[in-house]
């Protein structure tokens, strides 16, 4: 239950490749989207009241967590989506959890434990890293992940926890279907840091068509999510599932830059 998912340490840069604009308005009549992942899923009695939001939003299951296969069931049995949250090795020393994908490992054991991790969550649809802002900065890493997904017919989203991630490069160039994290909502829990970044994830959806944001089952989140539910119809926002913000990708030749080997 110490099992403290907090994201400060992690982030690493990653919000600078983000829009800081949180102007809302916009004069077209054509909704923008938004679509939320709730990751860290599993751990807490708490997490059961996540099953009270929209069923847009996925749920993003930690693998062999005590209450992984409880809300993976309730969630799916809602016809909600279900997502692997992929633990990964991290530049600060964090508890990774049972199933993991450390910095000691071969790409053999990569492969090996994402398997594992995927079927412990047989009902995911896609994957998206649980910290990681050391193994998604390795291309032979997570070319054996996304490979592995890929065998499952599953798509990927980057959580962006590092500037330097190469998670979502690499799964382009196997042909993975891929998405980008475009916000992370509550990585402080004041009601004045959330606001700020569900406006830049409304900001974004408006410029670009489409924001993704990651979110916590923190109380604090959940009640701040259900207050601003009502106002996104005012707002010309419409929430999606998240598996209609990802698009396919056609396989492609890596650079020769990033052909990087397994120390």
């Amino acid at each position: 239950m110490l099992f403290l998912l907090f994201f400060n340490s992690e982030l690493k840069a990653a919000n600078t490749s983000a829009t800081q604009s949180a102007d809302n308005e916009t004069g077209s009549s054509v909704p923008a989207h938004i679509a939320l992942i709730m990751d860290d899923i599993g751990y807490r009695q708490s997490d059961r009241l996540a099953l009270s939001l929209p069923l847009q939003i996925a749920f993003s299951i930690l693998p062999d967590a005590p209450l992984a296969q409880e809300l993976a069931q309730r969630a799916n049995q809602q016809g909600r989506e279900i997502m692997l949250h992929l633990p990964m090795a991290a530049y600060t020393q964090a508890n990774l959890g049972p199933i993991a994908l450390t910095a000691d490992m071969s790409a053999e054991q990569i492969g090996e434990v994402t398997h594992r991790a995927l079927n412990s969550v047989p009902m995911a649809i896609g994957v998206n890293n649980h910290m990681g802002s050391w193994l998604t900065e390795k291309n032979w890493a997570m070319h054996e992940v996304m490979k592995t997904i890929k065998t499952r017919g599953l798509f990927f989203v980057d959580s962006r926890t590092t500037s330097e991630s190469v998670a979502e490069s690499t799964a382009r160039e196997l042909g993975l279907p891929v998405a980008r994290r475009h916000v992370f909502i509550d990585h402080r829990l004041s009601p004045e840091s959330m606001q700020q970044q569900f406006s830049r994830l409304i900001a974004l959806a408006h410029q670009q068509s489409l924001a993704i944001g990651i979110v916590h089952p923190h109380p604090q989140t959940l009640a701040f999510l259900k207050q601003q539910f009502e106002t996104l119809g005012s707002q010309q926002i419409q929430l999606i599932p998240i598996s209609h913000a990802i698009k396919p990708s056609l396989p492609t030749e890596p650079a020769q830059t990033q052909k990087t080997m397994q120390p």
